[in-house]
């Protein structure tokens, strides 16, 4: 055999060993996506005006900006799963999610987390920090989150509100992590609904 028969042989074999261990290896992705509040028979009122309620934007803390789920497995360790992921982008899922619950808690209110114009003196933004949003060691979610309630273009904020969360998780798949985390962001949707201001414009202060 010739030496670039030989390297040419070589060079196939190692080729396809690779090809069959990438194989071997292959992971199988799943992608999750948080999911609302049961959808409720209340709707909107109908009127010349509905006052608008936009959500965003949602920061989240830069360890929590990537598609894989994270998991706290201790003080200063996270975990990033490569076969579980987001099916969206999880600041964007938050809002969305945390929009649709106010709308259902908010019925008198057009609520969005993508506006369709641009917001009128009357109308309120939600914009959301979280400095948390996983898994926990102790088989719980955390959610700690930060608000503000502006009004129109006003830039004092009518309310700053701060808050924790915790859900316990009901198995050990990822759906249950997930299911919980979207039972994290309820509880938070209801704290937002009840700083919402009222149709005199007051704003509750506990």
């Amino acid at each position: 055999m010739s030496g670039n028969a030989l390297h040419s042989g070589m060079f196939a074999g190692l080729l396809l060993a690779s090809l069959l261990a990438c194989a071997s290896d292959g992971i199988h992705v799943r992608e999750y996506v948080l999911t609302p509040l049961a959808a409720s028979a209340s709707s909107a009122p109908t009127g010349a005006r509905v006052r608008e309620l936009v959500v965003g934007p949602v920061v989240l803390p830069p360890y929590l900006r990537r598609s894989e789920i994270v998991t706290r497995v201790g003080d200063n360790e996270l975990h990033a799963s490569d076969a579980y992921r987001w099916g969206e982008d999880l600041a964007q899922g938050l809002a969305r999610v945390v929009a649709e619950n106010l709308a259902m808690l908010a019925p008198n209110r057009r609520v969005s987390a993508f506006p369709s114009r641009a917001l009128g003196s009357d109308d309120d933004r939600v914009s959301i920090e979280v400095a948390r949003f996983e898994q926990m060691p102790d088989g719980s979610v955390a959610l700690e989150a930060r608000w503000e309630l502006v009004q129109g273009n006003d830039a004092s904020p009518l309310a700053v509100r701060s808050a924790s969360f915790s859900e316990q998780i009901s198995g050990s798949d990822p759906a249950a992590i997930v299911e919980a985390m979207s039972r994290a962001a309820a509880q938070l949707s209801h704290e937002i609904a009840r700083t919402l201001p009222a149709d005199d414009g007051s704003v509750a202060t506990d």
